[in-house]
């Protein structure tokens, strides 16, 4: 495995890529959310409806924010020339294991993750 001190130089087009491709992931994972708030909504209480709705709200605001850095973040990269930067150290920085190998690999810096995905732990 790559060490974050060690350098690691991608394309910023494929950095941003790799980004934009995370927040595409994050925005499905909204969606599942929304829809999850839903199925509360026609099970909630209707003295409750009015809070599951707000949360409703914020979650769809979310999922339009996230599309809408995904996209802006896409357009850059296709902007880019030929800029090389080093990656390592904010690859090193990404604590969850999934997210930081998906993001290395888009780059082609796979070894680089501070975490394997199996030392990930999910409190809930």
């Amino acid at each position: 495995m790559t060490t974050s001190a060690e350098v690691a130089q991608a394309a910023m087009t494929d950095v941003l890529s790799a980004v934009a491709g995370e927040l595409t992931l994050a925005q499905g994972t909204c969606a599942r959310l929304d829809s999850a708030l839903g199925q509360l909504l026609h099970a909630a209480p209707a003295d409750q409806r009015g809070a599951v709705m707000r949360e409703l709200h914020a979650i769809d605001q979310l999922n339009q924010q996230i599309a809408a850095v995904a996209g802006f973040v896409e357009r850059l990269s296709g902007k880019m020339g030929a800029v090389t930067i080093d990656v390592a150290d904010a690859l090193g920085a990404i604590t969850l294991g999934e997210v930081a190998q998906r993001i290395g690999e888009g780059v082609g810096q796979a070894a680089v993750a501070a975490a394997e995905p199996d030392d990930d732990v999910d409190f809930f």
